[in-house]
C-alpha cells in the first residue's frame, strides 16, 4: 500500500510556450522536497484557466498553477478569493536581465532575409506580416501596441495579421516566412531556438521590449499554509544545491526570487489597461 503523502495537484497553462519538461521538473523536485505525491495538467488551449467554465481554485480542482501575468492580473481583477499569489517566481536567463532580476522580455523577432531589405529597426517593419501569440498577451501583442503608440503610431502600422495560439508557433511562422515578424516571449526563444530546423539561425532579434512582470505562480487559498510555505521554501533553495541547478539551468531558469502584488502594478497594470485595444483597430 502506498505511504499516506498529500497530494498537490498542479497545472500548467505556459506550454507549448514553455517546454512542459521544464514543469515536470518543477514537480519533481517538490515531491522531493515535501516528500509528497504531485499530478501534473497540462492545458495548452489557453494562458490561464478557461473563460467558458468555473476556474479550478473555486471548483478545488486544482493546488498550484503557472500561468502567464496576463491571466493572473485577469483572476486578481475579479477578486477572485480562492487564489494567491505564490511569493516567488523564476529568474531566466537574457543578454538584457544582467542583474538577474525577475521579469521577461518581448523579444522582436524576423527572418534574417529582411536585414538584406533594410530592416534595422521596429518601425521599418510598417505593412509587414505579423505573428502574435494571442491579443491578451503581454509580451506578444500588449507590450507592441504600447510601443507603436509611444513610437506616435496606431495599429494602422500592421500589414497582414497571423493569430499563431503560442510563442512556439509564433517563431516556427517567421522561420518559415509564414510570417515577416513577431514578439515572442524570450524565455521561448532562449529554449527552443536551437531545436529549430538548423538551430534557427535565420531568426533574428532586431530589438527587445520590456523588463515585463514575472510569471506568476499561483496557489490555492485553501491549501494548507505550511504546504505553500515548503513549496516556496524548495524553489528558493534549489539554486543552492548544484544538482537542482544544473537541472533547472538547461531551461534557462538561474533561480528562483521572492515576487509579490506590487509587481502587477504600476506600468504593468497600465499595459494591461489597454487590454480592449486590438491589433486591427485604431487604438487613440
Amino acid at each position: 500500500m502506498a505511504p499516506n503523502k498529500e497530494d498537490i495537484r498542479i497545472v500548467t497553462y505556459m506550454c507549448p510556450s514553455h517546454p512542459v519538461q521544464l514543469y515536470e521538473l518543477i514537480l519533481e523536485l517538490l515531491e522531493d522536497a515535501l516528500g509528497c505525491f504531485a499530478t501534473l495538467q497540462y492545458e495548452s488551449r489557453s494562458p490561464g484557466p478557461l473563460s467558458d467554465r468555473p476556474d479550478p481554485f473555486s471548483t478545488d480542482k486544482t493546488d498550484l498553477a503557472f500561468m502567464t501575468a496576463s491571466a493572473f492580473m485577469k483572476l486578481r481583477g475579479k477578486k477572485n478569493p480562492f487564489i494567491e499569489l505564490l511569493p516567488v517566481t523564476p529568474v531566466f536567463a537574457h543578454q538584457m536581465n544582467v542583474e538577474n532580476k525577475p521579469g521577461y522580455f518581448s523579444d522582436i523577432i524576423i527572418h534574417s532575409d529582411k536585414k538584406a531589405h533594410n530592416v534595422n529597426t521596429l518601425l521599418d517593419l510598417r505593412g509587414c506580416t505579423f505573428a502574435y501569440s494571442d491579443e491578451e498577451s503581454l509580451s506578444g501583442s500588449k507590450i507592441v501596441l504600447k510601443t507603436l503608440k509611444e513610437k506616435g503610431e496606431n495599429a494602422s502600422f500592421f500589414g497582414s495579421l497571423l493569430r499563431s495560439g503560442s510563442h512556439l508557433s509564433s517563431a516556427q511562422m517567421v522561420l518559415s516566412k509564414q510570417a515577416e515578424w513577431a514578439a515572442v516571449d524570450s524565455t521561448t526563444l532562449l529554449f527552443t531556438k536551437k531545436y529549430m530546423y538548423d538551430g534557427g539561425k535565420d531568426i533574428i532579434t532586431l530589438e527587445t521590449l520590456g523588463r515585463l512582470p514575472p510569471y506568476p505562480i499561483v496557489v490555492n487559498a485553501k491549501l494548507k499554509a505550511e504546504t505553500k510555505k515548503a513549496i516556496s521554501n524548495a524553489l528558493l533553495n534549489l539554486s543552492q544545491t548544484q544538482q537542482w541547478k544544473n537541472k533547472f539551468a538547461k531551461f534557462g531558469i538561474i533561480k528562483f526570487e521572492v515576487n509579490s502584488d506590487v509587481a502587477y502594478d504600476g506600468p504593468a497594470a497600465q499595459m494591461w489597461a489597454i487590454q480592449n485595444e486590438k491589433l486591427n483597430v485604431r487604438y487613440y
